[in-house]
């Protein structure tokens, strides 16, 4: 089953500016996330950090968070684990 066909992006202001964003849904089991990629804005191809989220709301937060912190120097990439935590059926 194909899902939903949506991809967003954005880029933040200032500093940030270094970095771009995309968000997609993925089929993850029998659910839909939302999987946000950072890439650098001079070399779209080079993956700097990864995550995902159950929203896209969600989702985009964090990716600006994770474009924030590497704009600051706190953190310098790679795969950020949320804090959200899945439900588990019983």
């Amino acid at each position: 089953m194909v899902g939903p066909s949506t991809e967003t992006g954005f880029a933040m202001k200032g500093a940030a500016e270094r970095y771009v964003c995309s968000v997609r849904l993925e089929r993850y089991f029998r659910r839909w996330r939302h999987h946000w990629l950072v890439c650098r804005a001079n070399e779209p191809d080079e993956l700097v950090a990864w995550g995902h989220a159950p929203t896209q709301e969600l989702a985009e937060a964090a990716a600006r968070n994770q474009i924030a912190d590497l704009a600051s120097g706190l953190s310098k990439g790679g795969r950020v684990v949320g804090a959200v935590i899945p439900r588990l059926r019983h």
